[in-house]
C-alpha cells in the first residue's frame, strides 16, 4: 500500500478491479483479497477502506473484529475511579458507560457534585 502516487489504498483498489473484471457474476471475494482489505482497514480505518475498495462495510468490520477482537483479556472492569476535581471542573457533567454488547447508560447532571452520590447509588444497587 504505497501512498506515493495517490491514495494509500490505490494499489489494493487495482487488485480488486482486476478481480472484478475477471470474476463470474455472484462469485465471492477471494480470501487473499479479504486478508489484504483487513490489513488495510487496520491501517486506514474500516469506513475509509470499505468506501475506497467498494466492499460491504459490515462484512469488513466483522472480519477485522474477528482477527483483532476488542475484548479485554482477563477480568472485566468492575469500577473506574474518577477523581473529584475532574468532576468539579465545570458546571455539570455527562457520564456515559457502554458495555461490550453496546448497551449504553448516559447520565447528564446539571451539578457535577451530584455525580458522586449517583455513583454510590448505582454501585450499591449492584451488590
Amino acid at each position: 500500500m504505497d501512498g506515493s502516487n495517490g491514495h494509500p489504498l490505490d494499489g489494493l483498489k487495482g487488485r480488486f478491479a482486476v478481480w472484478r473484471g475477471k470474476r463470474a457474476r455472484g462469485s465471492l471475494i477471494p480470501e487473499p483479497l479479504w486478508g489484504a482489505a483487513v490489513k488495510a482497514a487496520r491501517e486506514q480505518g474500516v469506513w475509509q477502506t470499505s468506501k475506497h475498495l467498494r466492499v460491504d462495510y459490515y462484512s469488513l468490520k466483522k472480519r477485522v473484529e474477528r482477527e483483532h477482537p476488542k475484548a479485554v483479556t482477563g477480568a472485566p472492569i468492575e469500577f473506574v475511579e474518577i477523581p473529584g476535581k475532574v468532576l468539579s471542573s465545570g458546571p455539570g457533567c455527562v457520564v456515559q458507560i457502554e458495555d461490550r454488547r453496546g448497551v449504553r447508560l448516559r447520565v447528564e447532571l446539571r451539578d457535577a457534585a451530584g455525580a458522586e452520590g449517583l455513583a454510590r447509588s448505582l454501585w450499591r444497587g449492584r451488590r
